[in-house]
């Protein structure tokens, strides 16, 4: 029989005075308690009336019990995490990405996360109506990035490249082109040509663009032809823009307010797509010493047609040139729509100073290009029928002048301004906070404001 929160409050009280400390030493059957309390918890939500009926106390005990669940889960791998991360890649001889780590942490330790049923029912559901288990993956996986062997050894995972990739590097050098639906790649010279086309939603980021697109990193790193990467929109469909390039409109926001957007997009695209552009792909040796990054990178050019919205702002922080065409503007909007815009707090302060990236971030700053606030984030800024001929010069300035020297000097810039710890210690944070702001308050109230009730057709 369906119990409204109020006559469930008695037994969250209960419930959360009973809440499993983790051993002092890992045992096999550790996870065992934890999985009996998370089930009790589980039990009461679905003892609450259906969805359509609940009203605020119903979804602020939605909220007590996944807090609680994931924070009871994080602090088993807060006390435990490396033990498990051994046992879960044999001693560190196999390399897990992301989602294949949490798929078998999940199998082999009952309890630690959720269920695959459970998060296949949540993806179901609009952002609203989750139950947030998610929240779970969040939170776990920030205290494993939080250690440094642990998260090390992962971030070098997530820099290796797909095996997608190196199936379909023959076809790309024997016909120097590529169709992976969503991204155009073509060899041009001595660039490898990267471009988005998802024309009906503005080069918009979800799954499908985002895999596609470290797909297509991938071969232009692997590919022995290409010297440098080359970024640059399609041409849209959407009457607005039609017949016009867009460089990229940041995350699809119709995606997320429906529930389409995972919890892991975030992330993976991080330590993936994000990471293999401003790192290279992993060259191999300790992922745990400091000694020089072996990484295989090369120089990338960004090419910013109409505007570079969010990730796609994002984006041009880990390119090596910049073009904009004149009248294209910069903004990253994630605050306003309720959560954090991937790295760009810890890189953006090195090219604009902390102010301005306070009021790009916090407040919603557009920036032109042509400012001299956008003269900070662009190398160089031309009228929209010279943006051919400028990327053939940025190119043929990369490769003239050597590109070796380029992928040098990106190097020693990383060494000054964002160390591996560094960018390890960050990505634990942005985790665990990317996270609660996912299944916050304050998102889906954003959204509605700035978004579902102005969003284009």
């Amino acid at each position: 029989m369906a119990r409204d929160a109020m006559d469930a409050a008695p037994d969250l009280a209960d419930w959360l005075r009973r809440a499993p400390q983790p051993a002092p030493q890992w045992q096999d059957d550790a996870c065992e308690a934890l999985r009996h309390w998370c089930a009790q918890g589980e039990a009461m939500l679905a003892a609450l009336p259906p969805r359509a009926a609940w009203g605020e106390p119903e979804r602020l005990l939605v909220r007590q019990v996944r807090e609680a669940v994931a924070e009871a889960r994080a602090a088993q791998v807060a006390a435990h995490g490396e033990t498990l991360y051994r046992l879960l890649t044999k001693d560190y001889t196999e390399t897990l990405r992301v989602e294949a780590l949490l798929e078998l942490a999940a199998a082999r330790f009952p309890g630690l996360l959720p269920t695959p049923a459970q998060l296949a029912a949540d993806a179901e559901l609009s952002l609203h109506d989750k139950l947030g288990h998610e929240l779970s993956l969040g939170l776990v996986l920030a205290q494993w990035l939080g250690q440094q062997q642990v998260g090390r050894h992962l971030m070098a995972a997530m820099r290796l490249p797909l095996p997608r990739a190196q199936e379909l590097l023959p076809a790309y050098q024997a016909d120097q082109r590529l169709d992976l639906g969503l991204v155009q790649l073509q060899r041009q010279g001595r660039q490898g040509q990267l471009t988005l086309c998802n024309p009906r939603c503005l080069n918009a980021e979800d799954e499908e663009l985002v895999q596609a697109m470290e797909l297509a990193v991938d071969i232009v790193l692997l590919d022995e032809g290409s010297e440098v990467g080359v970024l640059r929109g399609g041409f849209m469909a959407h009457e607005k823009y039609r017949g016009r390039r867009v460089f990229c409109s940041g995350v699809n926001l119709s995606k997320l307010y429906a529930g389409q957007l995972p919890f892991l997009f975030y992330v993976v695209r991080e330590l993936g797509l994000v990471s293999k552009l401003h790192r290279g792909l992993w060259g191999g040796g300790s992922p745990w010493a400091d000694a020089p990054d072996l990484g295989l990178e090369k120089p990338w050019l960004a090419a910013v047609d109409t505007h570079a919205i969010g990730g796609g702002c994002q984006l041009l922080l880990v390119c090596d040139h910049v073009i904009a065409e004149e009248t294209a503007f910069l903004s990253l909007p994630a605050r306003s729509e309720g959560f954090i815009p991937g790295i760009a707090n810890l890189r953006l302060p090195q090219y604009v100073g902390r102010r301005l990236a306070n009021r790009l971030i916090y407040s919603n700053h557009k920036v032109a290009a042509d400012s001299v606030e956008g003269r900070l984030l662009v190398d160089e800024v031309v009228a929209a029928a010279e943006m051919d001929a400028a990327i053939e010069r940025g190119v043929a300035s990369m490769v003239d002048l050597g590109s070796h020297g380029i992928v040098s000097n990106r190097k020693a810039f990383r060494h000054a301004t964002e160390p591996l710890e560094q960018f390890r210690s960050y990505l634990a944070t942005f985790c665990r906070e990317q996270a609660r702001c996912m299944y916050g308050t304050e998102i889906i109230r954003n959204l509605e404001q700035f978004w579902m009730r102005r969003k284009p057709a």
